[in-house]
């Protein structure tokens, strides 16, 4: 690496094993910067309310404390406080960064004539992934950005890191550039990336824009201090990257909306037509990059995220409509048609008995798609009509007649037994009670008439109750024999689940 003869000296080397990193960011302020406006005796122009303050000091000079609030000083102290408490931090509301298994190695060598070597790192994460509340609207956390788990398509090797970084860093040829400012050191950097798993909701992609937005538009410095940080930025530059490699690397995304902006759209934003409808398990492969001479960690990521959006639009457009959720199943389904129509038509050279082989496992590979197309696609209709169903039941239910799901991925029907029974149960009592126990109370208080009308109130609940309780249960089972059909699919869905904290 140094380029000589002899093992450059090491002077510092720093080490770090199995370590542990969670950051979250929350909504809201610590500190809320409100001065509402209260008259000081300083500034006050009525001589005759100063004099009867009594504020004035022995040396005739006017005293700075302040006068008594007046009713509207006293309403506007008022409205600041209203504001300053619903701006306070939300700890039900954040976004977190988690890495666990961190592992670092960095050394640093001794300046020499020799060679120009400076140091040497290596970033290995075992687990990384960034989780929000702001789609759950405080609840539960869920991860926006993890592992991939998939041993049949990639699978991973035990030493690998979901994220690796290796830096080799050489001092400039010359310290000094020719107009006198101190040149930064030059770095070569490969960056590989495990594939990963992405659920992205609009409402948290907003936020968090909005959070980094913020905090960089407080952070500009006001003018007066313009100079000095010019200065300060001339002395030192960043780091400057020679060569900075990135691996290829898969995503498989799923992007909820929440709503599209038309006017955006008329004026020429077509990124909004994303949010017409949910994309569904959309695989994107991101190509190898590799950019040279570039000067911080900033333009490093701009653009090797423009590298990757250029490639996405030539060469994976269609994708977004593939798998866009009207016609995620027929995509799904054509994809194990085509497969199985390659076999027939285009057959590999040799025996019969091999290309019997060869369609019996195709067709059975087909069979299996079109069977997990069907089961997964009706769990989600059927959860949705279970949701719709008790929305519809909420405004005059005295509670929801839907169980909370359990956190662990049902493996097979047996393990969506439990809740289907809890949902269908509890439908059912919520009917019972509606239908039964109230004009029952209404008939021991007012008789006949008013346990008719009590029971024509509680119609809609004791039909749409049990009609939600069953395909909640229906939609967990086919859940659950869906998972037991596609391991692969579970184990995906639990790696989802892991590493959160569920307060």
């Amino acid at each position: 690496m140094s380029g000589g003869r002899v093992s450059p000296k090491i002077e510092f080397r720093w080490v770090v094993r199995d370590a542990s990193v969670v950051c979250r960011f929350f909504d809201g302020l610590d500190w809320v910067k409100l001065h509402p406006r209260i008259r000081q005796v300083g500034v006050s122009k009525d001589r005759k309310q100063i004099l009867l303050s009594g504020l004035i000091d022995e040396e005739g000079q006017l005293s700075n404390r302040t006068l008594t609030p007046l009713p509207d000083e006293r309403s506007e102290l008022l409205k600041c406080d209203t504001a300053r408490k619903s701006m306070r931090r939300n700890v039900h509301r954040y976004f977190s960064l988690s890495i666990s298994g961190l592992k670092l190695n960095q050394d640093m060598y001794s300046d020499s004539v020799e060679h120009r070597l400076a140091s040497c790192m290596d970033i290995s994460m075992a687990d990384f992934f960034l989780a929000e509340t702001i789609s759950t609207c405080g609840r539960d956390p869920v991860k926006m950005i993890g592992e991939w788990v998939n041993e049949v398509q990639h699978p991973r090797d035990d030493n690998d890191g979901v994220i690796m970084l290796k830096m080799i860093t050489n001092h400039p040829a010359l310290r000094v550039s020719a107009d006198g400012k101190l040149m930064s050191n030059e770095s070569r950097a490969t960056l590989e990336l495990l594939p990963l798993r992405c659920y992205f909701h609009q409402t948290a992609l907003r936020f968090i824009r909005s959070f980094f937005s913020r905090d960089a538009s407080e952070s500009v410095p006001n003018h007066d201090d313009t100079d000095e940080t010019n200065v300060g930025e001339d002395e030192i530059i960043p780091v400057f990257f020679t060569s900075f490699k990135v691996t290829p690397c898969k995503l498989k995304v799923d992007y909820t909306p929440e709503e599209m902006d038309l006017d955006s759209f008329r004026e020429g934003n077509y990124v909004e037509i994303l949010n017409l409808c949910p994309l569904e398990e959309m695989v994107l492969n991101l190509q190898a990059v590799e950019n040279h001479d570039l000067t911080g960690w900033g333009s490093v990521f701009s653009e090797l995220a423009s590298r990757w959006i250029e490639d996405i639009c030539s060469t994976q457009t269609h994708k977004f409509f593939t798998r866009a959720t009207p016609v995620q199943f027929f995509s799904g389904v054509t994809e194990g048609v085509a497969d199985f129509a390659m076999v027939l038509v285009v057959p590999d050279s040799g025996s019969f008995a091999d290309y019997l082989k060869d369609v019996l496992y195709s067709s059975t590979s087909f069979a299996g798609k079109v069977a997990c197309e069907v089961l997964t696609t009706s769990a989600k209709i059927t959860r949705y009509a279970a949701n719709q169903l008790n929305a519809k039941a909420l405004p005059v239910a005295s509670s929801s007649p839907l169980p909370v799901r359990p956190k662990n991925v049902p493996r097979h029907v047996a393990d969506a037994a439990g809740h289907g029974y809890k949902s269908i149960s509890r439908g059912l009592r919520e009917a019972n009670y509606k239908i039964v126990t109230v004009p029952l109370r209404e008939y021991q208080h007012s008789g006949a008439s008013g346990a008719a009308l009590s029971a024509v109130h509680g119609l809609p609940i004791a039909i749409l109750a049990p009609l939600s309780g069953a395909s909640e249960a229906l939609s967990y089972t086919l859940l659950g024999l869906r998972n037991s059909l596609r391991p692969d699919l579970r184990k995906e869905d639990e790696a989802s689940l892991r590493g959160l904290s569920f307060e």
